[in-house]
């Protein structure tokens, strides 16, 4: 009895060993380098989070650049290429403007450098031209279908799995420690309730882009449409908008933002704001390898933009240092 009773006692303890190992190797952040990046989140996670409110664990994400590539094109851009080249192919006259002139370029090639020096002014344009008179949910579904199907020519990915799969980890990680977590973007509302709901399983709440301006068709008994208009409400989704939106749609401060470009800083400044810890990222695309290498801005530079990351002590995240995997594998 005692020699059955000692086995059974060794045979629980090696369990209960064993058990703590596998714990303690578990890596919640396994598609990221072992870097001081990477041990900055965990302890932020494990010993500041802790002492935050679960109300009040308010995450914030950029989607374009930041969750997924944005590089030649960003999803916006590819489905509104699309849907211009659709009305040049009902009327060819349209290619007398220049919006379509650059959506034809595109259409054949993405990554059209004479396209780039001189669209600038005609990028929101294009955008809310794109699908003038269709209504939202149509545009969704069929934006929905293009993403699915349309391919990063360089890598030879289909667009919706170029959302990066570090970064979809560590939302994982985040959620699990009690964290709500958004995406604010400043692609339009519609395009996101396309793509990132299939990619990162956030139902339409937890989405935040720029609006544009809708009139609705009511059919009782049916489902109302609402036709989109050559409108884009402001403030867009971008810059100290990125503030203004959060504030206006969660009436809460973040504790944790993470983004791409200096276009970010305005989520970045207002969680710094927090009173309670917080902590914000700047995810740097410097790795022209394994994706593609640009400064972290659009539009007019800023070149002492790491001078300003560090006196706000907001964090650069090296892609090419931080990153196991930039793609999901085919």
């Amino acid at each position: 009895m005692k020699k059955h009773f000692l086995f059974t006692f060794i045979i629980l303890l090696m369990g209960l060993l064993l058990s703590s190992c596998t714990h303690v190797q578990e890596d919640p952040l396994s598609l990221w380098n072992n870097t001081p990046i990477k041990d900055k989140i965990i302890h932020f996670v494990t010993n500041e989070a802790p002492k935050i409110p679960q109300k009040d664990r308010i995450a914030v994400f950029d989607m374009d650049g930041t969750l997924a590539c944005e590089a030649p094109l960003w999803f916006e851009m590819y489905s509104a290429v699309q849907g211009l080249n659709m009305q040049i192919q009902k009327d060819s006259s349209l290619l007398k403007d220049p919006i379509y002139q650059y959506a034809s370029k595109l259409n054949k090639n993405p990554d059209d450098s004479s396209v780039f020096k001189v669209w600038g002014p005609s990028i929101q344009t294009m955008i809310k031209t794109a699908y003038k008179g269709w209504s939202n949910e149509d545009y969704i579904r069929f934006t929905r279908n293009y993403i699915d199907t349309a391919m990063n020519r360089k890598y030879q990915v289909p667009l919706i799995k170029t959302f990066y799969p570090p970064m979809l980890q560590l939302i994982t990680y985040l959620k699990r420690n009690g964290f709500d977590v958004y995406i604010v973007s400043g692609s339009l509302q519609g395009l996101m309730w396309s793509v990132a709901p299939q990619a990162t399983g956030f139902d339409r709440s937890h989405l935040i882009g720029t609006r544009q301006a809708m009139n609705p068709e009511y059919f009782y008994g049916k489902e109302t449409k609402f036709i989109l208009e050559p409108e884009i409400f402001t403030p867009s989704n971008n810059g100290e908008g990125k503030a203004v939106d959060i504030y206006t749609q969660l009436g809460k401060t973040p504790v944790f933002a993470f983004g791409n470009t200096t276009g970010d800083w305005g989520m970045f400044r207002l969680t710094s704001t927090n009173t309670l810890p917080n902590i914000s990222f700047m995810l740097n695309h410097d790795d022209a390898q394994r994706e593609y290498k640009y400064k972290p801005w659009h539009g007019k530079g800023m070149p002492g933009w790491q001078d300003t990351m560090a006196v706000h002590h907001w964090n650069t995240v090296s892609m090419k240092d931080n990153f196991k995997v930039v793609f999901e594998k085919k």
